[in-house]
């Protein structure tokens, strides 16, 4: 997987064409997208920015989560001894 979306993955989120670079560039700076200019004229934007702003959640699992619940949160508080 490349960290930049494909120039026919931008055109289809704008609707475009994949040879109609400005356009494509015109509707990432009017949506506030993030991106750059290759050498070729086409707008690079990240794949994982993307994802972001579309909520696809490239996480694994394990890392999204605890383990465990915390078991020490419901251990009783020392206070004041009592006689």
């Amino acid at each position: 997987m490349h960290g930049y979306l494909l120039p026919s993955e931008i055109a289809d989120l704008v609707g475009r064409k994949p040879n109609q670079r400005k356009l494509m560039t015109r509707w990432s700076a009017s949506n506030g997208w993030p991106y750059v200019i290759d050498r070729n004229g086409i707008p690079k934007v990240a794949r994982a920015y993307h994802d972001r702003k579309l909520g696809i959640n490239t996480e694994p699992a394990s890392t999204r989560f605890d383990a465990g619940p915390h078991l020490d949160a419901f251990k009783p508080l020392e206070g004041p001894k009592r006689r």
